[in-house]
C-alpha cells in the first residue's frame, strides 16, 4: 500500500502530542525504555523528535536511575526489556513518581493478562494497532495526559481474569519479591525500605488477597495472571 498521502497526517499526530505535553503541568520531557535497540532507535527519532526525549534506555535499572536523576512527564517502554520486566518497572515507576504517566506497547502476539490489567500504566497499545491511519498512540499520549486510561482496539475485549482485588504498585513489588523467593528483609533490601515496613505491606498484601500465607499468596497470584516466575 501507498501511504504518502498520509506523510503529513502523522507530522501533525507529532505535534500535538508535543504541544499537548508542554501544555500540561508536567515535566516536558519523555522517557522511552524498549528492549530492541532498533524500535528504541525508531521512537527516539519519530515519536516527539529529539527535543523533549529525555532519556533512551533498553533496561529497568537504566530507566529508574534516569528518571531519579531528572523529572520527566511520560514514559513509553515496550513489553520486552533487555533488563528486567515491564510489569514491575512501571510498577515502580508509579510508586516513586505518581504523576508520571505511563505508555506501554505491546509487541509480544499474546499479552500477558497481568499487564492488560495494570491499573497503574495510563496507556496500552498493540504495536499491531500502529496503523498510518489509526492514531492509537496518539491517542494514548493524549488520554493519558488527560487523566484518563486507554486500551488500544485488540486489547479492549481481550479475556482477562477477575482480579482478587485491588492491588497497588507496592503489592505487585512485593508479589514479586515473594516469586523471587525473598524474605522480608530481602524485599526491604530491594525496594531501599525498612524491613518493619516490608513486613507491615506483606501483610497488607496478604490482607488484600485472602490468603492465609506468603505460599497460598503466590499460588493465587500466579493462577490468576498477576506475576511470572522468572
Amino acid at each position: 500500500m501507498d501511504f504518502t498521502a498520509d506523510l503529513p497526517v502523522v507530522q501533525v499526530r507529532r505535534a500535538v502530542m508535543r504541544r499537548a505535553l508542554i501544555a500540561t503541568d508536567l515535566p516536558p520531557r519523555v522517557a522511552l525504555a524498549m528492549g530492541d535497540e532498533p524500535l528504541l532507535l525508531r521512537y527516539t527519532v519519530g515519536l516527539f523528535g529529539y527535543g523533549l526525549i529525555g532519556c533512551a534506555v533498553t533496561d529497568a535499572e537504566s530507566c529508574l536511575r534516569r528518571l531519579a536523576e531528572q523529572p520527566h512527564g511520560l514514559l513509553v517502554c515496550s513489553d520486552s526489556l533487555k533488563g528486567g520486566d515491564v510489569l514491575s518497572l512501571t510498577a515502580t515507576v508509579k510508586d516513586r513518581h505518581p504523576q508520571l504517566k505511563v505508555i506501554v506497547i505491546g509487541t509480544a502476539p499474546v499479552q500477558d493478562p497481568a499487564l492488560v490489567r495494570a491499573g497503574w500504566v495510563d496507556g496500552l497499545v498493540a504495536e499491531r494497532d500502529m496503523t498510518f491511519r489509526s492514531g492509537a498512540l496518539q491517542a494514548a499520549v493524549l488520554a493519558a495526559l488527560g487523566g484518563h486510561h486507554f486500551r488500544s482496539a485488540s486489547m479492549r475485549d481481550l479475556p482477562v481474569p477477575a482480579p482478587i482485588s485491588e492491588l497497588s504498585p507496592r503489592d505487585y513489588e512485593i508479589l514479586e519479591g515473594l516469586a523471587d523467593g525473598l524474605t522480608d528483609r530481602e524485599i526491604a533490601e530491594r525496594l531501599m525500605i525498612s524491613p518493619s515496613t516490608a513486613k507491615s505491606y506483606t501483610k497488607r498484601l496478604l490482607q488484600n488477597m485472602g490468603a492465609r500465607n506468603r505460599l497460598q499468596a503466590l499460588v493465587m497470584a500466579l493462577r490468576q495472571g498477576l506475576i511470572r516466575l522468572r
